[in-house]
């Protein structure tokens, strides 16, 4: 067994995985590539050379996969690797773009814990993808905000700011727009052992269960806390690249992409 080496990314937001070839890929190297996700919440593998059979198996090792409803399957063999595709004559906003999210907060039992995306096509500088810890952004929270949102209830919405996103998608795709969905979750969790927010700031629209004289204030407090450059890291994507995230403890969004082609193989892993 080849050891692998591990480098935390900027401002200590996720982690690189180094030393890895993901066609080679043994036990050891697999527990070990899980047990780094769990600490760091997101993980960077670069210039890997998978096909679409090797990337999904990969994929199956952090769970069960699922198919994503509102973006397109490779193929038939392969409908569980969704193409999120951004052509250099698009004017409308990148897929997820514009606001931090955690995938499909608004649903109440089926939501993703993790997403995978494969870099396949990357414009030179355009496309990076953003992240921000809720590890380290709950852990650098005053005292007492901390007590003011230990049991305080988000409630989360499909038709949230960042819906603008997905109703262009489906207009592309020809569907018809679907009913807007609502799920309350706690804004606290524990995810391995440790304390993080659970925000979301596209999909989160109001709070519960805080002092209602607080609650827009706190709301509007925690979604710029999240955004705190202190918090985030701005991946840049190479050809190959493999990021794979836990949508309970990381919240992510695209940059914008103007004027050229990107395209990206994402996978849904409950």
């Amino acid at each position: 067994m080849k050891n692998i080496s591990i480098t935390p990314g900027k401002n200590n937001v996720g982690a690189y995985v180094n030393d890895i070839n993901l066609n080679s890929l043994d036990q050891a190297q697999a527990k070990e590539i899980k047990n780094t996700l769990n600490q760091f919440g997101v993980i960077f593998i670069k210039e890997q050379n998978l096909d679409p059979e090797s990337y999904q198996n990969f994929a199956k090792k952090f769970g069960e996969l699922v198919i994503y409803p509102r973006l397109k399957g490779l193929d038939k063999k392969f409908p569980f690797i969704n193409v999120i595709e951004r052509k250099p004559d698009d004017k409308n906003l990148s897929f997820g773009s514009s606001w931090l999210h955690q995938d499909t907060s608004y649903l109440a039992d089926s939501r993703p814990r993790y997403t995978m995306l494969m870099g396949i096509e990357i414009p030179t500088g355009q496309g990076n993808t953003i992240f921000s810890s809720g590890f380290n952004a709950y852990e650098k929270l005053p005292n007492e905000i901390k007590k003011k949102i230990k049991d305080a209830t988000g409630v989360f919405s499909s038709a949230g700011p960042i819906a603008v996103t997905r109703l262009e998608r489906e207009k592309e795709m020809g569907i018809k727009s679907s009913e807007s969905m609502e799920a309350e979750h706690p804004i606290v969790k524990t995810v391995n052992g440790k304390k993080t927010l659970y925000v979301s700031p596209g999909h989160l629209i109001r709070l519960k269960n805080v002092d209602e004289k607080d609650a827009d204030y706190l709301k509007n407090y925690l979604i710029d806390h999240v955004n705190k450059q202190e918090f985030i890291f701005s991946y840049e994507w190479k050809k190959g690249d493999i990021c794979l995230w836990d949508n309970l403890s990381v919240l992510h969004m695209a940059s914008e992409i103007k004027n050229c082609k990107r395209v990206m193989h994402r996978i849904t892993i409950k």
